[in-house]
């Protein structure tokens, strides 16, 4: 459950943007991510934390579950890794909680910052889920993935999955 004096699960964060273009919460005064080099960090700490390619390596299907999915950054980095090591007809599940959910304008922000060329960063932001609490589901067949992200507070997300996650990314505001 969320701490008494937070707002609601479910209602955009209070963002503060830096000079840089860097969106930074007023909620817990923190960067959604390093300002020297947001991707490479999500890189370094979340796919190489896991051992990822190689925990994937020959498995027909890999979950990764992530609380908090911010600005969609650790998705974007995970995909772009998958679509570079996927083993044929293998299948990535993305799973992610976000209680406090970013507009696609602000993703698109942020992410164009870090991932302009990226053609994973434009297809999330362009299929960027609305901002209502529940489940919302974005299926790429053509990459072998989908992604089910949770709008609403934690446990209540943790309870209604079902799954099973081979993979973490914790939430670096407040795991």
């Amino acid at each position: 459950m969320s701490p008494p004096n937070d707002p609601e699960p479910g209602t955009a964060p209070d963002l503060i943007w830096s000079d840089r273009d860097e969106p930074r919460s007023t909620r817990f005064g923190d960067v959604y991510f390093s300002s020297e080099d947001g991707l490479a960090e999500s890189r370094a700490v979340f796919l190489q934390g896991c051992g990822l390619p190689l925990a994937w390596q020959d498995r027909d299907h890999f979950c990764v579950g992530e609380l908090g999915f911010g600005t969609g950054l650790n998705m974007v980095a995970v995909i772009e890794l998958w679509l570079e090591h996927r083993s044929p007809g293998a299948w990535l599940s993305l799973f992610s909680i976000e209680a406090w959910p970013l507009s696609a304008d602000q993703a698109k922000r942020a992410l164009d910052r870090l991932c302009q060329d990226s053609p994973v960063a434009r297809r999330l932001v362009a299929d960027w889920p609305s901002v209502t609490i529940g489940f919302h589901r974005l299926v790429w067949e053509d990459w072998g993935l989908s992604l089910d992200l949770y709008i609403g507070d934690v446990l209540d997300g943790l309870q209604a999955w079902s799954g099973k996650a081979d993979a973490w990314f914790l939430d670096g505001f407040s795991p």
